[in-house]
């Protein structure tokens, strides 16, 4: 039975090679596009479950509310981790990092700049069971100046000598002794550190800290039987303790007048598994995690066009009932039963699910490479552990796909048939009405959904931002240069090309941060504490980056007084309540924390995003200090190349064997976004998918609804209707259809884009143009597939039509 039925399905295919080609085409791209989802949501969902008892390790996270202020962070005392353990049962270990920057590391003549460096626990190899190809990994960590690496940095500087017991020249300082070599940490994890540096060596820092100090990020592992709970109320009545005594002695107040002013602070573990896709909005981190919400959007994305390709399936299938019906009246009147033609149709549709699925994984396969560039991801298929899933999928999506089809053909009456009294066609059901009208709201859903971050991506990069970003380079780690950065500088600047330049560690992109407590009046009132960026900056860095002053004047080298100087922006103006620069006075604690330094405020600077338009503008103090970190040279011509080759030339000669790098300020801006703009990508691709299946299935249908209503044509074309009008006729019902779509798409769309836009604290009002034009592109597009046939069928000879009639 079975082999007759395949037999059949494999007839019924060839004998109408045009629709057979539709359907399996639209399944084949459909399931290809589900194939690339799921790979991505199923990668995004692995990040650090490859870890050795990964659900019992935690982060230890703060989040709280300061000077009006919310926050949430990853970084904490130095103290916390060493203090959680020897007074909670539950903790079995813990684990701190501290990462420090850019190095410059040397070896023999190779020398380069990293960044995935970090001063980290003896305990990294306890926790986190990286696998040690080298040297013992519980004495790695355990001594001063001592170091574990990568196996890719091992062959990077040592190649195939033996790397233990060899010398690495840190940041031209001191010297650091290999102790061991660890497999490279998977891609799949939430940091990627390619030197793991002693913390023993910085003992006297590390020890020394103070709970009010967060520079730290601490982990946890907890007993399985612990309840996080319980473990998070000892962390906080631990941290309040400590901090509570902090806040006494630094603040003169208690941790209830502390509380009682609008402030407080939580401790909360956050499972391993949870920081890349949980962690939006934290502060600090090692790398930009993702968000949860993209995979829920993504995983909606892959069953849309699932669904999608089925609808086609089952349009088509249904509107094709006229060249099957007498098929199915002869077959009845043969004597089969209902059953037996289910079964029939059910093997012919999945027949085409298993081809369309075997073609669809080649498919994916061939378009996950350029997927992986989209995405930044180093995603697999592997097709021996992906096709037993594959044809189960197509099985079922056969099943399910072909079930409505095989029950509506099986349902005809042999007597209505084999008479000729069977409607078909467009208008034959209404559920295909319903189906079409899914598969363009979805369609319609995905171009607003593109358009309308294409919108925030062009607001973010056409907003006034409060400084230059253009025509700006930076050198960096110019600090290497030593005594001879002045004159590096003073070369630098006598190029015509170059109007100024600027040395800072600081810069109005994501890069150093500094938060500091500032007292107005430079009186310590636990009231009026603000917290606030603090940055060490030039005379020239408001020239340089563009920062506008609205009151007052930028430092000034003819100004000695300006070393007990502040500048301030708009934020931190409001903040501390200052009106007039006259008697504007503001206080830092001095270096022993024993009373406050008073600074001069002599200027306001218009308010700049020097964090991402997802957080709100804070207040921001620049004094004047010694900060080496970035050059950042102002272009006044657009010959930017010979600026940075001679830059080189002269780094070369006055920092030899030094590594020479540079980037430009608008570039770094736009790295910021750069989810953002991969999302936009992802999106604009899987809904031109979307929008390319759904024509499919529109295409045959009209094509279908065209060869039924052939001698309809010909009869109006005799009785005088014109080409125009027999266009409208043939295209008016799927007009009506898209129509309705884009009512509920846009329904559905304003909702999803207002919710995704409350991510950014800077956006612009969800634009209604971004909806007309979705609806007009879907109505085009699918006003164009229906047309052609219908066009088509307008043009032809009616004589022809009405030959046989």
């Amino acid at each position: 039975m079975l082999k007759n039925y395949l037999k059949i399905a494999f007839r019924s295919l060839l004998k109408d090679k045009f629709f057979s080609f539709l359907n399996v085409t639209g399944l084949a791209i459909g399931i290809a596009c589900c194939l690339l989802i799921v790979t991505y949501v199923r990668y995004e969902l692995s990040f650090d479950k490859h870890f050795e008892n990964q659900e019992n390790i935690y982060r230890v996270v703060i989040e709280g509310r300061f000077n009006g202020r919310d926050f949430t962070g990853v970084q904490n005392p130095a103290p916390a981790g060493p203090t959680f353990l020897d007074q909670i049962p539950a903790v079995e270990q813990k684990l701190r990092f501290r990462g420090t920057g850019d190095w410059i590391v040397e070896y023999q003549e190779k020398v380069f700049n990293e960044g995935d460096l970090v001063f980290t626990d003896e305990t990294f190899f306890d926790v986190f069971k990286v696998n040690m190809i080298e040297g013992n990994p519980e004495e790695a960590l355990t001594r001063k100046n001592h170091l574990a690496m990568s196996e890719t940095m091992a062959k990077k500087y040592f190649g195939d000598e033996d790397p233990l017991g060899k010398t690495l020249k840190l940041d031209n300082a001191a010297d650091w002794t290999v102790a061991g070599v660890y497999e490279d940490i998977p891609d799949n994890t939430h940091f990627h550190f390619d030197f793991l540096l002693s913390f023993i060596t910085r003992e006297n820092e590390y020890n020394g800290q103070q709970w009010l100090n967060q520079n730290y990020e601490t982990y946890l592992v907890l007993n399985p039987n612990a309840t996080t709970a319980d473990v998070e109320t000892q962390m906080n009545d631990i941290a309040i303790e400590h901090m509570g005594a902090e806040l006494k002695m630094y603040l003169d107040m208690t941790f209830d007048q502390f509380k009682a002013a609008g402030n407080n602070f939580r401790y909360f573990l956050q499972p391993l598994a949870d920081v890349h896709l949980k962690s939006a909005g934290y502060g600090g981190g090692f790398e930009p995690g993702s968000d949860i919400t993209y995979v829920y959007i993504f995983s909606a994305i892959a069953a849309f066009i699932l669904v999608i390709a089925c609808i086609n399936f089952m349009n088509l299938s249904t509107a094709r009932s006229a060249n099957r019906a007498k098929e199915v009246g002869i077959r009845k009147v043969l004597g089969s039963v209902r059953s037996q033609l289910i079964g029939q149709f059910i093997s012919e549709s999945v027949l085409i699910t298993l081809i369309s699925g075997l073609i669809g994984l080649g498919l994916a396969m061939l378009i996950l490479p350029f997927f992986n560039n989209f995405a930044s991801r180093e995603m697999v298929i592997e097709p021996m552990q992906t096709l037993p899933a594959l044809l189960t999928g197509a099985l079922l999506v056969g099943f399910l796909a072909g079930l409505y089809p095989a029950f509506f053909l099986s349902a005809f009456s042999p007597v209505k048939v084999l008479k000729g009294n069977l409607s078909m066609g467009m208008k034959s059901g209404g559920l295909r009405k319903v189906l079409v009208t899914f598969q363009f709201s979805i369609s319609i859903l995905l171009i607003i959904g593109t358009f309308s971050i294409l919108n925030q991506l062009q607001y973010i990069q056409n907003k006034n931002l409060g400084f230059e970003k253009d025509q700006v380079l930076l050198i960096h780690n110019s600090y290497l240069l030593g005594d001879n950065i002045a004159v590096f500088e003073n070369k630098i600047e006598a190029n015509p090309n170059v109007s100024q330049t600027s040395k800072t560690w600081y810069l109005p992109t994501s890069s150093s941060r500094s938060s500091t407590v500032f007292f107005p009046d430079a009186v310590i009132d636990q009231d009026k504490g603000v917290v606030s960026q603090n940055w060490n900056v030039d005379h020239d860095y408001a020239e340089v980056f563009g920062l506008k002053m609205v009151e007052g004047r930028f430092f000034s080298e003819d100004m000695p007084t300006d070393s007990m100087a502040m500048v301030i922006n708009q934020t931190a103006a409001k903040s501390f309540g200052i009106e007039s620069l006259d008697d504007a006075i503001i206080g830092d604690f001095n270096e022993d924390g024993s009373a406050l330094d008073r600074y001069k405020v002599v200027g306001i600077f218009e308010d700049f995003h020097y964090e991402s338009l997802r957080e709100e503008i804070g207040p921001m103090i620049l004094r004047l200090g010694q900060s080496n970190g970035y050059m950042g040279i102002k272009l006044n011509a657009s010959n930017y190349q010979q600026v940075i080759d001679e830059a080189r030339n002269s780094w070369d000669e006055m920092a030899p064997g030094q590594p020479f790098e540079y980037t430009f300020l608008d570039d770094r801006f736009t790295n910021m976004y750069t989810a953002e703009t991969q999302l936009g990508d992802i999106f604009l691709i899987f809904a031109v998918l979307a929008i390319v299946i759904a024509c499919l299935g529109l295409f045959g249908l009209a094509a279908f609804t065209a060869q039924q209503k052939t001698k309809e044509v010909g009869i109006r074309k005799v009785l005088g209707a014109s080409i125009s009008q027999l266009i409208y006729i043939m295209s008016r019902e799927v007009s009506v259809l898209v129509l309705i779509s884009f009512v509920v798409a846009s329904a559905a769309g304003w909702y999803g884009v207002n919710q995704w836009l409350q991510g950014f604290a800077y956006r612009p009002p969800v634009s209604v143009m971004v909806f007309l034009l979705a609806g007009a592109g879907a109505f085009v597009i699918a006003l164009l597939t229906m047309s052609y046939q219908s066009i088509k069928v307008a043009v032809a000879n009616p004589v022809k039509a009405l030959r046989n009639e």
